[in-house]
């Protein structure tokens, strides 16, 4: 069990960040902007969003040491609720890995010090997903999960086997 809800946050944070690792390490470079069809995301784009969801959630909970991001990161992985077109030069695959682990590793790090208050301001968006930032936090992992379940189903189309 844990001591505090900060060990449960950074449990699912960082067992959602495992689980990830677990489907991209041994993929090629080029699989990485692999769409198994049209409108389907691929691993660059998703890789690149959920470094800049980690990041907001950063700058929400009071971090201000952000790692650097490449300008135009932001604006490159934004959600937009629209179908993905053609997804096609997101660079090298490793650096968008260390990005996403620098902030995930930040995420992770900054759990112990966030004053209390902070998880019970409410989001600066409107989602039924959480009422507040605390759960806001515990969402993270689900989300990386989710986006893993995509991961998933490229990896098959790939002929990779499942992962364990």
């Amino acid at each position: 069990m844990f001591a505090s809800v900060p060990e449960a946050m950074a449990f699912s944070l960082t067992k959602s960040h495992l689980m990830l690792h677990r489907l991209i390490d041994d993929l090629k470079p080029h699989e990485f902007e692999h769409q198994p069809f049209p409108g389907v995301n691929c691993v660059a784009w998703i890789l690149g969003h959920l470094t800049v969801v980690d990041r907001r959630h950063l700058t929400w909970l009071g971090v201000t040491d952000l790692p650097p991001i490449p300008d135009g990161f932001d604006e490159r992985f934004k959600v937009t609720r629209i179908t993905a077109v053609e997804q096609k030069g997101f660079g090298d695959p490793k650096e968008l890995v260390a990005l996403f682990d620098a902030h995930r590793r930040k995420l992770i790090d900054c759990l112990p010090t966030v004053d209390p208050a902070k998880f019970l301001e409410p989001p600066s968006f409107q989602t039924p997903m959480f009422a507040d930032r605390g759960e806001g936090t515990l969402f993270m992992g689900l989300h990386v999960a989710m986006h893993s379940g995509q991961i998933s189903v490229i990896r098959r189309c790939l002929g990779y086997p499942p992962v364990a």
